[in-house]
């Protein structure tokens, strides 16, 4: 099999920003992929609401793009996006809360300035954890790299895994085990499946 690079390299912050401003619907999905689930998760921390959580994505993402031509230039897409996400959050929040479709024990859960800085700061982290752990990916052999993707963001367990890349299980095996012991050796961190799991999910 060829070597295979399973990730991919973006355009930097400001140029990706700009070629959605100017129109382009690649950039736009792309800005979408890359950031979506983080966004997602950072919904989570306001309410349990799943539903309630999408639709302000959907809305919030709707209104760049119709907005594309008025919105201001930045240098983070992600601050910007989350600052805009957050906001929208606690509006329609606000909206449901005097309705009285949500509980005294939610609204009061309601992330104040400094917990939402705080949440950035530990997202910030994980982005900066998941970026080491993306370096020492790029040093194991495209195999490994290739069962890694299989396992950890398919979630195809070995048997699967092995009849894709046309070994056998063993095999399969082997490049899990080398691929995690090289990272653990390179990264001592309990939450390393999780980071796999991120690293592949926003570049792939």
């Amino acid at each position: 099999m060829d070597t295979v690079d399973w990730f991919s390299d973006h355009s930097s912050d400001e140029q990706l920003w700009q070629r959605f401003r100017d129109g382009n619907r690649a950039a736009f999905e792309q800005i979408i992929t890359l950031n979506y689930n983080s966004l997602f998760r950072f919904g989570t921390r306001f309410t349990k609401d799943v539903g309630l959580i999408e639709d302000c994505l959907h809305d919030l993402f709707i209104y760049l793009w119709e907005k594309r031509l008025s919105i201001s230039h930045t240098d983070s897409i992600r601050k910007y996006l989350f600052k805009s996400f957050r906001h929208k959050m606690l509006l329609e929040l606000q909206r449901v809360y005097r309705r009285g479709w949500v509980d005294e024990e939610e609204a009061a859960a309601l992330p104040s300035e400094q917990n939402f800085q705080d949440v950035l700061m530990h997202l910030e982290s994980e982005q900066l954890a998941a970026y080491r752990v993306k370096q020492a990916i790029h040093q194991l052999p495209a195999r490994q790299q290739e069962a890694l993707y299989l396992r950890y963001f398919e979630g195809l367990d070995v048997d699967q895994i092995a009849h894709i890349m046309s070994i056998n299980r063993q095999s399969v095996s082997n490049h899990l085990h080398k691929a995690l012991t090289f990272l653990r050796d390179h990264w001592d961190d309990s939450n390393l499946s999780l980071l796999i799991l991120l690293v592949f999910s926003q570049t792939i």
